[in-house]
């Protein structure tokens, strides 16, 4: 029963999430931060989405990242399906547990360059262990944008 609970919760949170992101890339000025590049592109941290979600004792965190694919990887990711002819750009929606020791790939979102969704690859909601740097990069770059987030909220707070 509580694992049914936390999977409805968790497939709550993603659609939010997939709304959110709907509707921040309608917005040029999302708040994205470059985490790294990659052999593929470079990938960037949307801080506009970023969510801690409590399910009972446990905090997780959702965190959209976005690849941008470079000139080399594009055309051999165009040429893999039909559908992916116009993408430009992958958004792959993580779940972290607390420590960022274990997270879970919930969903990855292809878009074209007005960023459409043009193909969508659901993931799983098991958490699996963090096995690379860069997946623990990533969580590190969103604890420090939440906290930070938190910060000002707090001294905007202090001012009013």
């Amino acid at each position: 029963m509580k694992k049914l609970l936390l999977l409805l919760t968790l497939i709550v949170a993603l659609a939010c999430t997939c709304t959110a992101f709907a509707s921040a890339g309608a917005d040029k000025n999302s708040n994205m931060e470059k985490i790294t590049s990659t052999s593929a592109g470079d990938l960037y941290l949307d801080k506009d989405n970023l969510q801690a979600l409590l399910q009972g004792d446990k905090l997780f965190l959702l965190l959209p990242a976005e690849l941008h694919y470079n000139k080399e990887t594009l055309p051999k990711l165009q040429a893999t399906k039909p559908e992916l002819k116009a993408a430009v750009s992958m958004t792959q929606i993580y779940l972290y547990n607390n420590d960022g020791t274990q997270y879970a790939l919930l969903k990855s979102l292809y878009t074209d360059k007005d960023d459409n969704v043009v193909y969508t690859i659901e993931g799983s909601p098991k958490l699996q262990p963090v096995t690379s740097k860069l997946q623990m990069l990533m969580y590190e770059r969103a604890l420090t944008a939440l906290e930070n987030k938190k910060r000002i909220a707090d001294m905007l707070k202090r001012k009013a």
